[in-house]
């Protein structure tokens, strides 16, 4: 199966609305972005969102999780005010005082530009530190998304390099997977963000297809493609 690279099924083909939680082993993270958007609203400038989220911050520093749905809501509704295809995300714990708020284009490539943009002028919060895309986490990884379990250990890959784009086109093997269980893509996805970042992904893996797990000669662990994409 080919994924293109402005595909969103990592993350909205199997989380459905208003689920709020990926369960990641190593980082829990609470997810907002898989808000209605409503595209009939004024859109709003990058100073005009951060106006209004400064206003709302100790709420969202707080993250009361009886108040979940309002606030995500509320904050996606503002979000896609600014840009249709932005998502977020929070930090469970704090760490020193503050809260990550991570800005993110759901791997759309076209939005990326948008996410730079507002995280470039967004204000000093005393609570938050934002951060532009899903960054890097540790390697080894066990992610459980809906009703699987995947773990980097049971992905493998193949690649070739585009050097006319700078770019790596990969073929991923995962153990398990079928082409009718396209959860497994939405957890693949999740990894792959995690492993090399939001903005590696997006401009340093060219095409992407998935495949059952089979022995090949060339095949590779997932976890050295982090030293391929660092080399580009």
């Amino acid at each position: 199966m080919n994924e293109k690279k402005e595909h969103k099924c990592h993350l909205k083909i199997s989380i459905p609305l208003y689920n709020k939680e990926n369960l990641i082993k190593d980082a829990f993270r609470i997810y907002g972005g898989f808000i209605l958007k409503n595209l009939f609203k004024r859109k709003l400038t990058a100073k005009e969102f951060w106006s209004w989220f400064e206003r709302n911050s100790e709420d969202y520093f707080q993250l009361d999780e009886n108040k979940y749905d309002i606030l995500f809501n509320k904050l996606g509704l503002q979000l896609s005010k600014y840009h249709k295809d932005l998502t977020f995300e929070f930090s469970v714990e704090t760490n020193q005082g503050k809260r990550e708020f991570i800005i993110s284009a759901e791997g759309m490539v076209s939005a990326f530009p948008a996410v730079i943009k507002l995280v470039e002028e967004a204000p000093s919060l005393e609570k938050f530190n934002i951060v532009a895309f899903r960054q890097r986490k540790n390697n080894e990884q066990e992610i459980y998304f809906e009703d699987i379990v995947l773990n980097t250990k049971d992905i493998f890959f193949t690649y070739r390099e585009d050097k006319q784009r700078n770019c790596l086109d990969v073929v991923i093997y995962i153990k398990g997977y079928t082409e009718e269980n396209d959860q497994f893509i939405g957890a693949a996805f999740i990894i792959l963000d995690s492993l090399i970042g939001e903005y590696d992904v997006g401009v340093k893996l060219g095409e992407i297809n998935f495949e059952p797990y089979q022995e090949k000669k060339d095949i590779q662990s997932i976890l050295t493609l982090v030293t391929l994409v660092d080399k580009l």
